[in-house]
């Protein structure tokens, strides 16, 4: 999607929990949203950011590492399956505390890995397998599936339940099944084309105050270049699904200082969660609908 396209999704979601003033909506640039009032003149423009727990040009930032795992972990994969590597599956962790410096570095460590624990049981990797890779944090095999069987069941003799009519003994007969193979411990290669990803963790703490008022001066800047309006409002957009985002938002006694707008308000979609800060002043509330 082409970031206007995003920030129109945004305003789309924020304007059906929080009171606009009455007039029509326009999408543009300069700022984002101009809202007309009922003879046409410009009252409002809504400026639309995204609150990035760091900033984006930083290398040990989430925007930048996140993109940095899943190119060594792509092409870790792609070094191990051309050198004859097996049909395995690697999920990593990162260790946020060693940003990734050199991909290709790492790449080849990945690779070399996958071929010392490739014979290895389904499961978590030790880590002293992997302490001479600092970057990681963790990482999981699985390299082969159980062999399941058919043979009949006494406890269920017709066979496998009905999902839709019993999802219980569904499960039953599954976990029963799932059980047999278990113990029989057969198993064999991967059938699917295996992937390897990235699971990364995270830990989340409070909007940090600072950052927010980077956020405002850097917006401030840009400002000169917006259409005349009488008002212009700041809309911080924290994304919960995006790590380099995700962060509680809710600070009592917040306060943010602006020139240039009226209000800001920090959003977080999917929760409803907003906090609506005036120039030194500040009033947390939450969305109309109890969001």
């Amino acid at each position: 999607m082409k970031n206007q396209d995003i920030e129109r999704r945004y305003f789309e979601k924020f304007r059906k929990v929080y009171p606009l003033p009455p007039g029509e909506v326009e999408y543009d640039d300069k700022p984002d949203v101009r809202i007309k009032g009922l003879k046409g003149e410009l009252i409002l423009g809504i400026e639309i950011t995204n609150f990035y727990t760091t900033e984006g040009t930083s290398s040990a930032s989430e925007q930048v590492q996140s993109g940095l795992r899943k190119t060594a972990v792509a092409e870790g994969h792609r070094l191990y399956s051309e050198d004859g590597g097996k049909n395995i599956e690697l999920t990593f962790n990162f260790d946020k505390r060693f940003p990734i410096r050199d991909v290709k570095r790492l790449a080849t460590q990945l690779a070399a890995l996958a071929r010392r624990i490739e014979n290895n049981d389904n499961g978590a990797v030790m880590r002293n397998v992997f302490q001479d890779i600092r970057e990681l944090d963790f990482v999981y095999l699985y390299a082969r599936e159980l062999q399941y069987t058919d043979e009949p069941d006494p406890a269920f003799p017709n066979g496998c339940p009905d999902l839709s009519e019993d999802s219980a003994a569904w499960m039953e007969y599954r976990n029963r099944r799932e059980a047999r193979a278990l113990r029989k411990g057969v198993y064999k290669p991967l059938k699917s084309k295996a992937k390897w990803k990235v699971t990364q963790g995270h830990d989340f703490g409070l909007m940090s105050v600072t950052r927010l008022a980077e956020i405002i001066r850097e917006k401030e800047v840009k400002a000169q270049r917006y259409v005349a309006c009488d008002a212009y409002w700041l809309l911080i957009i924290v994304d919960f699904i995006n790590a380099a985002q995700e962060q509680e938002i809710r600070i009592d006694g917040l306060t943010a200082e602006s020139t240039v707008f009226k209000k800001i308000i920090v959003y977080k979609p999917g929760f409803e969660h907003i906090v609506e800060i005036a120039p030194h002043a500040v009033d947390s509330t939450a969305a109309p609908n109890g969001g």
